[in-house]
């Protein structure tokens, strides 16, 4: 075998190993990648669960104070009836149906980014297989190349 040859074959395997390591690289990167991007998901995910605790403890809030100036200004009209009471009633039954409604949409922010944060990993682990695959696969083709251009016939 010539000098050159084995120059060459040398050079072959080396780029063959050095994009086999990039390639497992990659694939490391893209599984990082989903596991970064689910996180972030489950953060929004809490995010969005406080920012609804927050609007509803605001809505209480609101319906005490509109409650005392209704009770006040009753009061003052001196009023005490019934229709008064059925008056209230209905600000408190509207209040809590708001407060259902907070809780739903609360409930379905909260589903779309537990999915979204499996989907994100999930497509992350994917990627990074796909890649590892493709990293062996493309090893492996090029030795076999390498190989095949090696002259081992013996010289007379």
């Amino acid at each position: 075998m010539n000098p050159l040859s084995i120059f060459t074959t040398v050079l072959g395997f080396a780029s063959a190993k050095k994009t086999y390591d990039y390639q497992k690289a990659e694939a490391a990167r893209r599984a990082e990648l989903g596991v970064f991007d689910a996180r972030q998901k489950v953060n929004e995910l809490f995010l969005a669960k406080a920012q609804a605790i927050s609007q509803g403890n605001r809505r209480l809030e609101e319906m005490k104070v509109a409650e005392s100036q209704n009770i006040a200004m009753f009061s003052a009209m001196g009023r005490e009836d019934r229709s008064v009471q059925a008056f209230l009633k209905k600000n408190r039954e509207t209040v809590a149906e708001d407060l259902g409604d907070l809780e739903r949409m609360s409930n379905l922010q909260s589903a779309k980014y537990a999915t979204a944060a499996a989907i994100d990993y999930k497509y992350g682990q994917g990627a990074a297989a796909g890649i590892r695959t493709e990293a062996n696969i493309n090893l492996l083709s090029n030795l076999s190349g390498l190989l095949k251009n090696i002259d081992i016939t013996p010289k007379e």
